[in-house]
């Protein structure tokens, strides 16, 4: 049998979780951006080889709340430990310490392991100092230390991943990726363009709703809407004579191109929605659901 379980990423906004797992993958899956808040769903993301399934759950990075839907994501979050077989806990180590997250793990009864991230872009006396605070408050955790982004300590932590798994029957087909449908894949792949190339303080108010793929043996047609807040954020996304909006449609068009192996061609339109991140109706029927 192999070594099966479901692995909660958990962490700050920002500090790699999305990275993490695209590299244990081996291919990029997640959307990833220097903006926090990139992922906004508990995305399963699946691992196999030869005597392993992982089932990686992504989740949206702990940040403080801003509105309805940054309440849902938040919920989601910290939901996301639960019903899991371990917990990979991400920390920036380019962060100054803050123990709250670590607080919370304390009292879980699943093995946890801590991911200490981004340690060449601190020096190596400052980041062990901060690493020893972090294992005052977890003496039981497991270390390994990484840089994702340059695929330092991924190896190992797949391998530490492993050890701490129970075997068991496979949770999902060895040929899946992900439990989530190619329309919602799209979907993240356009919106991560979208956080990529535009301002600071759009993408955060981005939703990108799909409408339709259509789709024949060596190539594909993608139409989808960029929803905004403001006017002013339409504006930002079309950009001066259309072309922010045609450069997201071509860099999303490469990478579904790239990820599903034939040529894509993708129709965006842009559409204000006002202040629909704290609509009831318009998170409702995005996916975001209040309970």
């Amino acid at each position: 049998m192999k070594k099966v379980g479901i692995v909660c990423v958990y962490g700050r906004a920002n500090a790699g979780k999305s990275t993490i797992i695209n590299k244990c993958l081996g291919f990029k899956l997640l959307p990833v951006s220097s903006k926090p808040q990139t992922t906004r769903d508990n995305i399963h993301a699946i691992y196999n080889d030869n005597d392993s399934q992982i089932v990686f759950t992504d989740t949206p990075g702990v940040f403080k709340p801003h509105g309805k839907l940054g309440s849902i994501l938040l919920r989601d979050a910290e939901s996301a430990k639960e019903g899991v077989d371990l917990i990979v806990y991400v920390i920036d180590a380019t962060e100054v310490p803050s123990f709250d997250l670590a607080e919370k793990l304390k009292t879980v009864d699943v093995p946890v392991i801590l991911a200490f991230n981004k340690i060449d872009d601190v020096k190596a006396d400052i980041g062990e100092e901060r690493l020893k605070r972090y294992l005052d408050v977890l003496p039981n955790v497991t270390v390994v230390r990484t840089s994702a982004i340059n695929e330092y300590g991924i190896d190992e932590l797949i391998k530490t991943i492993k050890d701490k798994l129970p075997e068991a029957d496979e949770l999902y087909p060895d040929n899946m990726v992900s439990d989530r449908p190619k329309e919602f894949i799209i979907s993240e792949i356009i919106r991560e363009k979208c956080m990529r190339l535009l301002s600071k303080e759009v993408p955060h108010s981005i939703y990108v709703d799909m409408k339709k793929v259509e789709e024949e043996e060596d190539s594909m047609e993608v139409f989808a809407d960029i929803i905004v807040e403001k006017d002013s954020e339409k504006g930002i996304v079309v950009g001066k004579n259309g072309k922010m909006i045609s450069s997201i449609s071509r860099y999303s068009e490469g990478s579904i191109s790239s990820y599903f192996g034939k040529r894509c061609a993708v129709s965006l339109l842009v559409k204000c929605i006002p202040d629909w991140r704290n609509s009831e109706k318009y998170l409702k029927k995005f996916g975001f659901e209040e309970k």
